[in-house]
């Protein structure tokens, strides 16, 4: 430690870091969630929808073929409902449909 630097703080008990690290904490805890009930609620339909991310609620999702994006057009609103039942306030408003740079051309 440099001479007049201040000391790191010590914790001495878990409520002490809610007030730093409690918004990143719940960041990827949302995240961790989101991808392994997204894995369940897909299932087999994951070789087709790649979920990309989420930004100002909104999930992002690759499709390979067609077909795929058309059965997820059918299915937004159910799997948002889905989705939002894991969390203790409705986090996911509307699912959008990007173009996945590894599919073939159709």
């Amino acid at each position: 430690m440099k001479f007049g630097a201040k000391p790191r703080e010590i914790w001495n008990k878990p409520s002490e870091l809610n007030g730093k690290y409690n918004r990143l904490n719940v960041c990827l805890n949302r995240l961790m969630i989101l991808d392994h009930v997204w894995t369940k609620l897909v299932a087999d339909k994951g070789r087709f929808w790649k979920l990309v991310g989420v930004k100002a609620h909104t999930l992002y999702v690759a499709v390979r073929l067609s077909v795929a994006r058309n059965e997820l057009i059918g299915r937004r609103d159910a799997l948002i409902r889905e989705l939002n039942k894991h969390f203790d306030k409705p986090w996911i408003e509307k699912i959008e449909i990007v173009k996945d740079l590894g599919a073939s051309n159709e």
